[in-house]
């Protein structure tokens, strides 16, 4: 019997353990006070999805409260893996595919009543300067971390191409805020931070 709960106790550690490897952050490590989250990829609420890889999200503190500020506020970064190229459309697909698998699934758990169908991303590649490619793109979702209720999503991707990896980094900033609103300050600090994680 003590062997029994010695070799459960063991059991709980070591995945307790593992749990707390896979929430090390790799590709966001800041704003450190935001929630963390990584998972990989495809994700098990959108499976068509059709790269392989891993996520990881920064959370703001009011992301999950429409009475803050802050609300649907948040960054994450998908590592695609043996992949040297992505189009617009491809970026496109992912975020449809991504939101309504996320909403639908969501909004199951949570026995809200959402239309799927009326989800819609729009994306345009924006002038820049710099060698990495940037899109703006606008979602129409349903905020089903809180009432269910549609929310306009306006996000800011960053193309980041590592071909000594074979692997693309998609760096995603977002909010139903105006761009001209002082939270995206924070969200362009954390876009800009992002470095490629060492091999």
């Amino acid at each position: 019997m003590k062997k029994t709960i010695a070799f459960i106790y063991c059991a709980i550690i070591f995945s307790n353990l593992l749990f707390a490897q896979d929430q090390t952050p790799l590709l966001l490590k800041q704003p450190a006070s935001w929630q963390f989250e990584r998972f990989s990829l495809p994700p098990e609420f959108a499976p068509n999805i059709p790269y392989k890889g891993a996520e990881e999200l920064r959370f703001s503190p009011g992301m999950f409260n429409k009475d803050t500020v802050t609300y649907f506020t948040y960054a994450f970064v998908a590592e695609l893996d043996n992949i040297n190229s992505i189009s617009q459309d491809n970026i496109k697909n992912y975020l449809l595919n991504y939101f309504k698998g996320l909403c639908s699934s969501t909004a199951k758990q949570r026995q809200l009543l959402i239309d799927t169908s009326k989800i819609t991303v729009s994306i345009e590649k924006k002038q820049s300067a710099e060698k990495d490619v940037y899109y703006n793109s606008t979602l129409n979702i349903f905020g089903v971390f809180a009432d269910g209720a549609p929310v306009t999503l306006n996000m800011e991707i960053k193309v980041v191409v590592d071909k000594a990896t074979s692997k693309i980094y998609l760096v995603f900033i977002a909010s139903p805020l105006d761009k001209t609103n002082s939270v995206w300050k924070e969200l362009y600090s954390i876009q800009n931070e992002f470095k490629l994680p060492k091999s």
